[in-house]
């Protein structure tokens, strides 16, 4: 990967000095790595981090871009994966996407190999590689929910961008959530 064509946009001017809140989780995406078996987490060196922040390209499926591009900058996009050899599902990171463009190849291989598309994002959450350092799905109030169909159990998702459905429960999901990452968020 050839770190020196890797630009990261400049945070627009919304987002500068934004606090933000359990209500603005509005979307879930899983993410995985077949070759880290953790995505966006230490050692990934896809995160940058400079003197604005902590930086990713949100990567996917060419086939589900739209699903990104529908997310607003300054909502917050709650990542899950599975960690600890993929036998725990854990919510790793809340972020939040800084520009519009879809990406098309964001991290150029020196081999010619191209990568999937992405969006940037700006992280505003990360917990450890391990679940252990992580937010177990089955920990938190997310079964509990009541969700029908494919939020229920989250599973379904191959690599969409799922907008999180209305339900009267909504805010204590979101409030859980939100504790649980607390002492993972990023300091600025």
């Amino acid at each position: 990967m050839s770190e020196s064509k890797i630009v990261v946009p400049a945070i627009p001017e919304a987002l500068k000095g934004k606090t933000f809140a359990a209500s603005d989780i509005k979307w879930v995406k899983t993410v995985n790595d077949k070759f880290t078996k953790s995505a966006y987490l230490p050692p990934d060196k896809r995160v940058i981090t400079n003197q604005n922040g902590v930086f990713f390209c949100l990567q996917l499926n060419p086939r589900f871009t739209a699903s990104l591009r529908g997310v607003p900058i300054g909502d917050l996009i709650l990542l899950y994966q599975n960690l600890d050899k993929q036998k725990v599902r854990c919510f790793t990171h809340l972020v939040t996407p800084i520009d519009v463009d879809i990406i098309q190849d964001p991290y150029p291989d020196p081999n010619g190999v191209k990568s999937w598309p992405g969006r940037w994002v700006m992280l505003i959450a990360m917990t450890g590689n391990q679940a252990a350092n992580s937010i177990p799905f089955l920990q938190t109030i997310w079964p509990e929910m009541g969700f029908t169909g494919q939020m229920q159990d989250l599973s379904f998702q191959t690599s969409h961008v799922r907008k999180i459905p209305h339900c009267d429960r909504l805010p204590d999901l979101r409030n859980d959530i939100w504790s649980r990452f607390q002492p993972h968020m990023e300091k600025k």
